[in-house]
């Protein structure tokens, strides 16, 4: 059995895996870690690194939960065995991103949060999965339940994200990169850079946006086996 510790992005818990891991079966498990309330990403780090198990393990991170896991790969190469990131490339946030973001907070708390708009949870998804009821129900009762309160950590903690690419390629360790093809948060420079490097392993779902844990389960589990598969065939070789 495979066990895999995982990260989830802005706004979700242990619900964004859940499909990923019915489409895996039983041989590998996923382990949700809630991302620590703390007001940076040196701080969450230094609180995984006492709540993370201290022998090396398989190590993979959503969106925001992405970046966290590669600053703490970073921070703690000799703790991870493998890296996947999904839906971020481990770089600084874009200018529009980040104003984007400090829109949003300086707006939630002078007026309060009323929940994940439907038009927004929708700007998130690829043009198939738009109209899926069942993702937009999954990331409204995730959101819901997170509350406002860890919306405006959240926010807060991830502003400054410095580039991380260098870092991970010094760690030499396996890392694999999954985003969707329809995914706009992505940036291009980013991607050109992981795709050209042959330490990183970048993967592209189709007919997929921002929630690929959701919006293409069979594909990342897919992903997932391959990926964790091969330490485990290296260790027995």
């Amino acid at each position: 059995m495979i066990e895999i510790y995982c990260l989830p992005g802005t706004m979700c818990d242990q619900r964004l895996w859940d499909s990923t891991q019915a489409a895996l079966g039983q041989d590998v498990v996923l382990r949700p870690i809630a991302i620590p309330m703390e007001d940076s990403i040196e701080l969450i780090v230094r609180v995984l690194a006492d709540v993370l198990p201290q022998q090396p393990i398989h190590l993979l991170g959503f969106s925001m939960g992405g970046y966290i896991a590669s600053a703490f790969a970073s921070q703690y190469p000799q703790r991870v065995c493998r890296l996947m990131v999904v839906s971020n490339t481990s770089t600084g946030l874009l200018a529009a991103e980040r104003r984007q973001r400090e829109v949003a907070l300086d707006w939630v708390q002078k007026q309060g949060y009323r929940g994940l708009p439907r038009k927004k949870a929708q700007a998130m998804l690829g043009d198939k999965h738009k109209g899926n009821e069942l993702i937009l129900d999954i990331m409204k009762t995730m959101d819901k339940a997170l509350g406002e309160r860890i919306l405006i950590q959240q926010l807060q903690s991830s502003l400054d994200r410095p580039d991380l690419l260098s870092y991970l390629e010094q760690t030499h360790l396996p890392i694999c990169f999954a985003v969707g093809k329809e995914d706009a948060l992505m940036p291009a420079s980013a991607l050109e850079q992981i795709e050209n490097n042959e330490h990183f392993d970048l993967n592209t779902a189709e007919q997929c946006g921002h929630m690929l844990p959701l919006e293409q389960p069979i594909w990342l589990s897919a992903l997932i086996h391959r990926f964790y598969a091969e330490e485990t065939n290296r260790i027995i070789k």
